[in-house]
């Protein structure tokens, strides 16, 4: 048995290198396509990677903006050194530009070739201001954003009672605050329901955050510390009611399965 495998394997051995006598040829220049296709491709990726005609000196800008939608901007962001585009790692790019420029909410880059790399930005949305010392603009997220005129600032609401621990804030830093994140969250509720996101909301007071105050349209709304999404839904209903006239209104308490609404007392 051992004979007839040891026979089995030598001619097998046998037939490979006949195959290979009479191939040789064919093997050779096979080898040689496989050697020039290597070679090839890799003076390719050098030429790719370092000639000039791929580099890129600048990412191109264009905008979110909220009458004319996505527009070009004559705007550059220079690139120091210059990077090849083959090279160039878009999530890396987006970060630099973002650590430059904390107003900008979402960098994302496309590379056209040969050396064109365009940046789509969209920039964050103030949507109320803090009073940390000064007044600072923020955005949902809570990232602190740079300074505007005075006329911007006057059409967010303000959110009071925040921490000591807040004051000074630096632009682009994110605030890590409790109480914050309420007030935002109660802001977001508010601003997309549609019976009240036109109301003007002045004052978000989180001082107490068990009892959280918002002043909109000249009242006093009490939220209490939480259950948001149920009250602002209860408190669009109360103001939508026929028989309520919101002027007359001086405070809505949301905090009791009773809701109680005190009316202003007329002048005498």
């Amino acid at each position: 048995m051992r004979r007839r495998r040891k026979t089995i394997k030598f001619e097998l051995i046998k037939k490979g290198g006949d195959f290979v006598n009479r191939n040789k040829r064919g093997a050779l220049i096979l080898f040689v396509l496989c050697a020039l296709v290597i070679f090839a491709i890799f003076m390719l990726y050098d030429f790719f990677r370092s000639a000039s005609y791929f580099d890129c000196y600048a990412i191109e800008i264009i905008k979110l903006s909220e009458k004319e939608g996505f527009e070009p901007k004559k705007e550059f962001f220079k690139l120091t050194p210059k990077i090849n585009i083959f090279i160039a790692d878009p999530i890396t790019l987006s970060n630099k530009i973002k650590e430059a420029h904390p107003e900008f909410q979402n960098v994302l880059i496309a590379k056209y070739l040969p050396n064109r790399l365009i940046a789509t930005i969209i920039d964050r949305k103030a949507v109320a201001k803090i009073k940390v010392g000064r007044i600072y603009r923020i955005d949902y997220e809570g990232v602190v954003m740079p300074t505007t005129p005075k006329e911007e600032l006057a059409s967010l609401p303000l959110i009071i009672g925040l921490e000591s621990q807040l004051f000074n804030p630096s632009i682009g830093k994110k605030l890590k605050s409790v109480r914050l994140s309420k007030a935002l969250a109660l802001l977001a509720l508010l601003t997309k329901e549609k019976k009240i996101r036109y109301s003007t909301i002045g004052i978000i007071d989180v001082s107490d955050p068990k009892n959280t105050t918002i002043k909109m349209d000249e009242m006093n709304v009490i939220f209490g510390g939480d259950g948001f999404e149920r009250k602002v839904e209860l408190l669009s209903k109360i103001l939508n009611d026929a028989n309520i006239q919101r002027q007359d209104i001086d405070y809505i308490d949301l905090r009791f399965t009773d809701v109680v609404i005190r009316t202003k007392r007329a002048k005498k």
